[in-house]
């Protein structure tokens, strides 16, 4: 996979949790915030791809149910990941 840098600004305690969770799981910072990322942002953009540039009222209703459904679908992937992180091995 092709990869690009960028420069970004994050609050200090932000990146204190991605250096905590950095190490504790041994991989790089920069890995880590492509994981957490990757499949975020890609749920966001599939969502916005279907709304309209001026969506009406009644468009956005609709939306915000495939939006909350993609919110539900994600947390329960970071409780997978929290139960992975966590469970006895």
């Amino acid at each position: 996979m092709a990869m690009s840098k960028i420069s970004v600004s994050l609050p200090t305690q932000l990146v204190e949790d991605l250096d905590y969770l950095a190490g504790r799981t041994g991989v790089s910072r920069s890995a880590l915030i492509g994981e957490l990322l990757s499949e975020a942002a890609s749920e966001v953009r599939k969502i916005l791809e279907l709304v309209p540039p001026n969506p009406s009222p009644s468009e956005m209703l609709r939306m915000r149910g495939q939006s909350e459904e993609a919110i539900r679908s994600r947390l329960e992937s970071i409780k997978g990941m929290t139960d992975d992180l966590f469970s006895p091995k």
